[in-house]
């Protein structure tokens, strides 16, 4: 029993002993630091370090520092060599190279043991080691590594939050820099490089965030409703002291159901009552999965069995509206009621289509109906109006409206015509009075009839004329005995002109473009039969010739007749003084 209580005193003092050795000499402390420290050249850097303070520190805390902090760095790749760069005990073991730019940056008393390095150049990128000794210790606690990098460009800001979103969705963006020297902090900005007018942004206040084991964090925020108009794109750019600046762009993907969804006419020409190829047209992302196409006709709505994305619609008329319908996975929309740009022949609007006389001034209107636009032309009284009439031309309601005006001083026939390339028509705006029209005829009568006349006049003359200048001869008579025929018909025949020459005592008569009958004189000659002997030279010869055709024509006659004697016949009685004239016949 004695030796049970002893045993239990002694391991009582044993656990007193050892929980006074505990707190006398206690473990120091393992410090809290990043893996990697970015640095700026020419800035500072901090490196943070926490760590849980212990719990006699609030009674030792009268003592002085609880803590100390050491920072080592590696001084040679070769062999494992550290130096000291700062360290809260014995500031002679600091090395050159960071005398006077090492300091401790945070509060031990709370937990803090963050180390800043000033001046920093890229030659301090090394491989550090931080590490704790607590108040009254002799040896260092456990070391923990950092990394230094330095670099001549600065750290490129973060920007955080969706990457797609749909249209009218509320966007909440935030962009964030760590920076190693807050005593040189840099400013973030936002900036649009696309969408900034159709997106209408809220910016929020920059704050600082200090996260656990880790530089302090700059960041800012911007919010704003997504549109489909432009995908937006935003920039978040960090100011350094001395101007550096750097930006990190984000464009958002927005999806949104079809929008601006219009039909398209295909065909470059499209006639009234022939066929058209129609296209609908929109804005979708996702992209249209299925179409649907109506239209309305004479009042009457029809849906087409298409699901394409064009169509071909028969037999077009000017009333005709087309409509089509969009979808995707997110919505639907349909286009509004879309006109074909129809082509027909121009119609003259009869009861928008007029004239007015008022006084001797005439005003006329000719409204027309055509696609494409029609030239439209005048005509007055049968020709084109005269130069001091104007006329104009204007567009009303889609109506093509000319207007012509001029001085009248009685009313004529106007005629308003309008043509384009399908065709024309023309209407008559003005009827001419019949009192006009009389009047025109009459005097064209009365001219006809003079003409008429002085070409009776004309002719009657000239046959009087031509009368004159026939030979009027009384027939002569010839003695029966001398066998000469008596012709009772004209000297000539076909002749067109008769010019009496005198010449060597005697008249020659000249007869031009004429078939001569026979030439008479008044000397006879017995006229044997055929056969019979011929006398005379060359200035009888016309007369022999002349006496044969007499004597055929006469056997002729005796042949009809069958009672004439053919001896020579006794001449006749008479006193004619023709043959006291010779007559020659030359033929030119």
């Amino acid at each position: 029993m004695l030796l049970v209580m002893c045993l239990d005193r002694m391991l009582l003092l044993c656990t007193v002993i050892f929980g006074f050795w505990r707190d006398t000499h206690a473990v120091s402390p393992v410090p809290s630091v990043p893996n990697l420290v970015p640095a700026l050249a020419g800035s500072c850097v901090v490196i943070p370090c926490s760590f849980t303070p212990p719990a006699s520190q609030s009674a030792l805390g009268r003592q002085g520092k609880v803590v100390g902090v050491r920072l080592r760095y590696r001084n040679s790749h070769i062999f494992v060599l550290w130096s000291t760069a700062f360290s809260t005990d014995d500031k002679s073991t600091v090395s050159k190279e960071f005398l006077g730019r090492t300091s401790l940056q945070g509060n031990t008393d709370d937990g803090d043991c963050s180390v800043m390095i000033d001046r920093v150049h890229l030659a301090d990128s090394n491989v550090y080691e931080l590490a704790l000794k607590g108040h009254g210790q002799k040896n260092w606690g456990n070391a923990r590594s950092v990394n230094i990098v330095v670099s001549e460009s600065p750290e490129l800001p973060v920007i955080s939050g969706v990457g797609a979103v749909t249209e009218g969705q509320m966007v909440s963006l935030n962009c964030s820099i760590s920076y190693s020297c807050p005593s040189q902090a840099p400013t973030l900005q936002w900036r649009w490089e696309r969408g900034a007018q159709e997106n209408s942004g809220e910016y929020g206040e920059p704050q600082v965030l200090w996260p656990q084991s880790q530089g302090p964090t700059l960041r800012t925020s911007l919010t704003f409703i997504a549109s489909y108009r432009i995908k937006p794109r935003m920039r978040c750019e960090a100011v350094y002291p001395g101007e550096r600046r750097v930006h990190t762009v984000k464009e958002l993907h927005v999806t949104f159901p079809p929008k601006d969804i219009t039909v398209q006419v295909h065909t470059l020409t499209v006639q009234e009552g022939l066929n058209v190829l129609l296209a609908c047209s929109c804005k979708a992302d996702p992209p249209v999965t299925e179409y649907r196409w109506s239209y309305t006709q004479h009042g009457l709505t029809v849906d087409l069995h298409q699901r394409t994305h064009t169509v071909r619609v028969y037999n077009v008329t000017r009333d005709m509206r087309v409509r089509c319908t969009a979808q995707n996975l997110i919505g639907r929309a349909e286009s509004k009621s879309t006109s074909l740009n129809i082509q027909y022949k121009p119609v003259i609007l009869q009861l928008s289509s007029y004239c007015v006389v008022e006084g001797l001034e005439v005003l006329c209107r000719c409204s027309v109906d055509s696609n494409p636009r029609p030239a439209v032309t005048w005509s007055v009284n049968g020709s084109v109006p005269p130069y001091s009439y104007n006329t104009s031309v204007g567009l009303e309601n889609g109506t093509l409206t000319a207007m012509l005006r001029g001085h009248m001083d009685t009313p004529l026939r106007v005629v308003c015509f309008a043509i384009n390339a399908l065709g024309n028509d023309s209407h008559t705006l003005l009827q001419a009075e019949d009192g006009s029209l009389l009047w025109k005829v009459i005097p064209a009568v009365c001219i006809s009839l003079a003409t008429f006349l002085l070409c009776l006049l004309l002719l009657f003359c000239c046959r009087k004329k031509s009368r004159k200048r026939v030979l009027n001869c009384r027939p002569p008579l010839y003695p029966g005995d001398m066998g000469i025929y008596q012709d009772r018909m004209p000297l000539y025949i076909n002749c067109t002109e008769v010019n009496n020459i005198y010449t060597n005592g005697s008249y020659q008569l000249v007869y031009q473009n004429c078939t001569p009958l026979f030439v008479r004189t008044k000397q006879t000659h017995l006229m044997g039969r055929r056969g019979g002997e011929r006398r005379g030279g060359e200035r009888r010869g016309g007369e022999r010739r002349g006496g044969e055709r007499r004597g055929g024509e006469r056997r002729g006659g005796e042949s009809q007749g069958g009672m004439v004697d053919r001896g020579t016949r006794g001449r006749p009685a008479s006193n004619d003084n023709n043959t006291e004239t010779a007559i020659y016949l030359e033929i030119i």
